[in-house]
């Protein structure tokens, strides 16, 4: 027998000290796609009906509402594209990540933590080291 090797109750048991992969189940949510399509249709509205009723000014106060709509929303449709993505990427693609929890988990935690931006930065950068050296328990 080994110095690594101990015997317990007649089954060997081998000491290493590789890190264990990390465990990640597959959360597939449900996806509504009736809400970012009523979204669209009311952001659609709203441009056209302000073009419309205000020509002079229309399009300086149409920009300015693009502007205000998209920092409004920007949070929640990030959240929804990873949803879907969790819900339509293969179970290869999404076992691929080796730290706990996966990349797309950490980008929805750093967005809702840190807000748009520093989340999406944090979340690119978690993405650029997930690679087989890395690894292990990583949260936002």
């Amino acid at each position: 027998m080994s110095e690594y090797e101990i015997r317990v109750e007649g089954a060997p048991v081998i000491f290493t000290t590789l890190k264990p992969p990390p465990y990640n189940p597959l959360n597939r949510p449900q996806i509504c796609y009736r809400r970012p399509i009523v979204a669209a249709v009311v952001y659609m509205v709203v441009l056209v009906l302000l073009a419309v009723l205000v020509p002079k000014w229309g399009l300086w106060i149409c920009l300015g509402w693009s502007a205000l709509y998209f920092a409004v929303i920007a949070k929640r449709a990030l959240i929804w594209m990873v949803h879907l993505y969790q819900n339509k990427a293969s179970d290869r693609t999404r076992l691929k990540c080796v730290f706990e929890p996966s990349c797309s988990e950490y980008m929805i935690l750093a967005v809702n933590k840190y807000g748009f931006c520093r989340g999406v930065i944090k979340g690119i950068r978690r993405l650029r080291r997930c690679h087989p050296p890395n690894g292990g328990v990583d949260y936002p």
